[in-house]
């Protein structure tokens, strides 16, 4: 073995090679000392990191490093150094080979904290730190490699502890089974934003609630520790040229601690915003920039000032505020986060105090605190981006911000309780921002959603009390005058107690609590106004109505309808309101029993009669689909009646386009809508042929009243001629049977038209003259065509007696003991029987059409219509009365029945012509004057002196002698 001192110094720095390479470098510092020259500590360092293998555990050469860092040089020994590795070299080879060796630069070229170039020992383990990672991977041999020495340099100890701490917890610690790990190269070319992002978006792949605290402990935390690096600081403000970002402001943290540690925050509101658990885990088990993990190699980062600190705190409790406004889940696990992360922030702050909160059994809360800071916000202050503003006074901490935030919570937790959730951003919202209409619209949102998922066995009691609450804030309800009362004081705050009394009324009427809604609203102590009782009630029954699918009153919204009704009404004796409201139920209930369909096929409700335009233009629908349904004819006049008196104003007709004025007197009113439902029920019967009904209607029905008095009315009856007038005009049909119908009934038909078209003169308008010549000529042609019938009728009774006395004389003569043809004698005294008795006849027939039944002269046709005035009990006027008055008390008319007829008029009409031919022929012209002879004579009189003005001048007529 040759001694060292043979060698040259080109054979020392070969030699220390080749020591490093083979990974023996024991011999390295008596190297030195022996050829410090070619050897000094720099060029020995950069020699280990550049030939001794990464691999090699860092026990076995940080002791040499060390030594050789703080010794300079060691004293030669007697200890021979192996030097045949290099002996057989020439000096001049051995040089060439120096020259051809590339040594590594001592200082890593990312490092950029190590300014200090006597600083040796640091740039070296940092370079050989990343030659590890680099080349082996093997991160935990770093950690072994810096421990000995990191307590000499504070450089040293924040790469530790914010590069490689980091590092090897995600790697090995926390995240140990991923795919792939993170290098030193890869984390430190990370600015703040990224770094962040990518070690807390870490727990995206698990599933344990500590993930995220961990994170921010371990990784953020040590990662924090070095952001005064001057690298760090390099790629931060790298990082915020290459993004849009508002201009800097005194809120703007000043230190670049500071600014990371914003951005934790704004990483934390993100995170709430898709995993709120997550989040509210965070917020209940990490104390913030403070609550750190840095490996036992620091106990806390040495760049934060007290003031700094204290700032960093009151950001990190307004991001705990901003997660709580931002929660837009409804659910109540996220509510009952948000209250932790609330009672979490308070207490870190120190302000408990302001905190308040309710649990299942506590009486609700009332809320005080200063408002004047909470009334400045606008809503640009709810605004994701605006909530971490150190300026916002809803996420600043402060003991207003706190008790605002309390009521916030408890009020949601009271929407939640009634069944109607809200997210914290939106009740804030609702309270500060919105205005009056807005949170009227809201509460009555909340009343129907507790009506909607009302239970049996509910205290309705206490439901009213959350209500009230909401409004004002306020555990006694005390505060009666808004005028004294504190802006911002409730979610409801706009809205007037009343209206919410009145809103809470209808909800109780909505569930049935009926008894419930008359003690605390019709009793002493009530809050409401009687007027406002009877007006919530009022629409709480229309409400009903309206949304009811049947108009039977025992079934579904019609039947709550007539329960509110009955429950209130006797409350209400003189409502007006509640009055029509029980006619129109009356009148629902009984249209609900015929079939009803509206155009376009959609079935009856309750709501068409409140949104027709004309509500009696039902009954015609009625008539138009149930066959029959005109004999029940006191059912509609009574649906009628209900809806005059439920409010509803009946036109005059289908036909006009006028209709009854409101002022119009109920009376009136009620009498105009029965003309015009028996004007449709007569209507109904005709187009279903049924003539006879029709005629009986008008005869009982439509006449005018048989009282002295003429009806107080100021409506002009447009109706009941016109209707007259139509069943004046019916025809019937052509008969399908093989027997046609006998001129006696044809004549008692004509008859009884002409009956009708005489009353449709007398019934027509005084001021609407016009349809008088049209009813005439009617009238004339039935005249005319029953002439016919008498003629055929008088030829047909010739026919038969001729035949029955022809007979007669065949039989006598055929007889037994006859004594055959009669003689000259005995047969022209027959025929002289038989002409007496034509001319009887013809007599008969001629006074009865006289004087009864076919006035041929227009103002016979007058009289002829005062005549079938008095067979219907028509009114006697003055002149009639006063001609009564000589004749004895046999001689009066009939008294009217209650209806308006008499019972004598209707079995007159049903008499034969015979029975009145009868009676003509038994009372001359030139005889005495009998009680029906002074009646059909003062009736004609009368009659003839109101038309002889009237309507005589439109027909141009010229009155008969009355002497």
């Amino acid at each position: 073995m040759a001694s060292p001192s043979r060698i040259s110094g080109a054979h020392a720095i070969l030699l220390s090679i080749h020591l490093c390479v083979s990974g023996d470098v024991s011999s390295l510092p008596q190297l030195q000392a022996q050829y410090s020259r070619w050897l000094p500590t720099e060029r020995l360092l950069r020699i280990i990191l550049t030939f001794l293998p990464e691999s090699c555990p860092p026990q076995t050469y940080a002791p040499i490093v060390e030594s050789l860092v703080d010794a300079g040089h060691i004293n030669a020994t007697t200890a021979e150094i192996d030097t045949s590795a290099v002996s057989h070299l020439t000096d001049t080879i051995a040089k060439k080979r120096v020259r051809k060796v590339r040594l590594l630069p001592l200082r890593h070229p990312n490092d950029e904290d190590t300014d200090d170039s006597t600083d040796l020992l640091t740039q070296f383990l940092i370079h050989r730190a990343h030659r590890i990672d680099s080349e082996t991977a093997l991160q935990s041999l770093i950690l072994d490699l810096l421990v000995p020495f990191y307590p000499r340099s504070p450089i040293l100890r924040t790469w530790l502890i914010s590069s490689l701490l980091p590092l090897l917890r995600l790697n090995y610690e926390y995240y140990p089974s991923q795919d792939e790990t993170f290098s030193l190269e890869i984390l430190e070319s990370m600015d703040n934003s990224i770094a962040i992002n990518v070690l807390l978006s870490m727990t995206g792949d698990t599933k344990t609630s500590m993930d995220l605290v961990q994170n921010l402990r371990g990784l953020v935390g040590a990662w924090m520790y070095g952001s005064n690096r001057t690298k760090r600081r390099k790629l931060n403000e790298a990082a915020q040229r290459n993004t849009l970002a508002l201009p800097e402001d005194d809120i703007t943290p000043k230190t670049n601690a500071g600014v990371g540690w914003q951005q934790v925050n704004e990483w934390l509101l993100a995170r709430s915003l898709v995993d709120h658990e997550s989040a509210v885990n965070a917020f209940t088990n990490w104390d913030g920039p403070e609550d750190v993990d840095l490996g036992g190699y620091a106990e806390e980062d040495p760049s934060l000032t007290g003031d700094e600190l204290k700032d960093l705190r009151m950001r990190y409790g307004q991001t705990g505020l901003a997660v709580v406004y931002a929660n837009a889940d409804v659910s109540a696990a996220a509510l009952e986060g948000s209250i932790k992360v609330l009672a979490r922030i308070a207490s870190f702050l120190d302000l408990e105090q302001s905190l308040l909160l309710k649990t299942d059994d506590a009486e609700l809360p009332s809320v005080v605190y200063d408002s004047e800071q909470i009334s400045s916000t606008s809503r640009i202050s709810l605004m994701q981006n605006a909530l971490l503003t150190t300026t916002n006074p809803l996420t600043r901490p402060s003991a207003s911000s706190i008790s605002f935030l309390s009521a916030v919570c408890v009020s949601l937790q009271v929407l939640s309780e009634l069944g109607h959730p809200m997210p914290c951003r939106t009740a804030a919202n609702l309270c500060l921002h919105n205005n009056l209409d807005t949170q009227l619209l809201e509460m009555r949102t909340v009343v129907q959603s507790v009506v909607r998922q009302s239970k049996a066995g509910r205290d309705w009691g206490k439901v009213r009390q959350q209500l009230l609450w909401l409004r004002d804030w306020d555990a006694q309800h005390t505060s009666q005058e808004d005028n004294f009362r504190p802006a911002y004081h409730g979610i409801f705050w706009r809205v007037d107690r009343e209206v919410i009394e009145a809103e809470i009324l209808k909800a109780l009427l909505e569930v049935r609590e009926y008894q419930l809604a008359v003690d605390i609203y019709l009793g002493s102590n009530s809050t409401l106004s009687s007027l406002k009782v009877e007006e919530a009630v009022k629409e709480t029954i229309y409400t009903a109505y309206d949304n009811a699918s049947n108009g039977n009153r025992t079934r579904g919204g019609m039947k709550r309808a007539y329960e509110i009704l009955q429950a209130f009404q006797p409350h209400f004796p003189d409502s007006l309101a509640l009055k029509q409201i029980n006619a129109l139920i009356a009148a629902t209930h009984s249209l609900s029993f015929y079939s009803l369909t509206l155009q376009h096929g959609v079935p009856f409700q309750p709501v068409s009669i409140r949104v027709h335009s004309d509500p009696l233009s039902l009954v015609e629908k009625v008539l138009e689909q149930n066959p029959k349904s005109y004999t029940k004819v006191d059912d509609l006049l009574a649906i009628g009646r209900n809806l005059v008196a439920a409010g509803f104003s009946p036109q005059l007709s289908d036909h006009h386009e006028s209709s009854i004025s409101e002022s119009l007197s109920e009376k009136d009113a009620t009498l105009t809508a029965e003309r015009r439902i028996m004007s449709l029920a007569i209507n109904s019967a005709l187009a279903s042929h049924d003539f006879g009904t029709a005629y009986s209607y008008i005869l009982t029905r439509l006449t005018p009243t048989s009282s002295p008095k003429t009806p107080d009315t100021t409506v002009t009856d447009d109706i009941t001629w016109r209707t007259v007038y139509a069943a004046g005009r019916y025809r019937p049909p052509p008969s399908n049977n093989s027997t046609p119908p006998s001129t006696q009934s044809q004549i008692t038909h004509l008859t009884q038209r002409m009956e009708l078209l005489s009353l449709a003169i007398i019934l027509v308008p005084s001021d609407h003259p016009d349809p008088l010549p049209e009813i005439l000529g009617a009238w004339r042609r039935c005249d005319e065509e029953l002439s016919n019938l008498r003629t055929q009728e008088s030829l047909e009774e010739d026919i038969w007696d001729t035949k029955g006395d022809l007979t007669s004389s065949l039989t006598m003569h055929s007889l037994p003991g006859g004594f055959g043809p009669a003689d000259s004698s005995e047969q022209d005294a027959l025929e002289t029987r038989q002409h007496h008795a034509r001319r009887a006849r013809a007599h008969a027939s001629h006074h009865r059409l006289n004087h009864e039944e076919a006035p041929m002269g227009l103002f016979e046709v007058a009289r002829g219509a005062a005549l079938a005035l008095q067979k219907n009990a028509f009114p006697l006027r003055a002149a009639a009365s006063a001609t009564s008055k000589t004749a004895s008390p046999a001689s009066s008319f009939p008294q009217p029945h209650h209806n308006g007829f008499t019972p004598s008029a209707a079995a007159s009409s049903s008499h034969t012509r015979t029975d009145s031919a009868v009676s003509a022929e038994n009372y001359e012209p030139g005889g005495t004057p009998s009680d029906r002879v002074r009646k059909r004579d003062v009736v004609s009189n009368m009659v003839t002196d109101g038309l002889v003005s009237g309507l005589g001048w439109v027909l141009g007529a010229q009155p008969v002698n009355r002497s």
